[in-house]
């Protein structure tokens, strides 16, 4: 999937953002990083994927899954523009065998490993697997990439 249209766009959003004077680069990324996890749950909730009992709500609203969605990559694209990995231009988008509570969990995982060791590839990683969630979640590229454009 080409990523750097959406990068533009979002760089456009931050550019909009008043940003705290009194919070260095360091408390700035620490609090998107949870801002991410925190919006990653929200989806995760949405989905209500974790839930194991018997008595399970198949009611769910794609539109509002899809919502979150667009939401949890704005961060993505978001963090990407803050530790300088936007010169990204293709991220593949994988098919997984995993279920999405798996899915949701390895995304916790790669949010970590970028806190604990800033990279472009732990960066690629994490949207790689956020891809790779909204292709379980029924999204297209081509719904992901117009639903960003109309959402923004």
């Amino acid at each position: 999937m080409f990523v750097s249209n959406l990068f533009k766009i979002q760089k456009k959003l931050d550019n909009k953002i008043t940003i705290n004077p009194d919070l260095d680069d360091y408390k700035i990324k620490s609090r998107k990083n949870l801002e991410l996890h925190i919006k990653i749950s929200d989806l995760a909730n949405e989905t209500d994927c974790f839930n194991y009992s018997k008595n399970i709500n198949s009611n769910l609203d794609k539109k509002k899954i899809f919502n979150k969605y667009l939401i949890c990559l704005q961060q993505v694209l978001s963090i990407g523009i803050t530790n300088e990995y936007d010169n990204v231009t293709e991220i593949s988008m994988q098919p997984t065998e995993y279920c999405l509570s798996d899915q949701f969990l390895n995304l916790y995982i790669d949010i970590n490993d970028l806190i604990i060791s800033r990279s472009e590839d732990h960066f690629e990683t994490l949207f790689e697997d956020l891809l790779s969630l909204g292709n379980s979640l029924g999204f297209s590229e081509d719904e992901i990439t117009e639903g960003f454009k109309q959402f923004n």
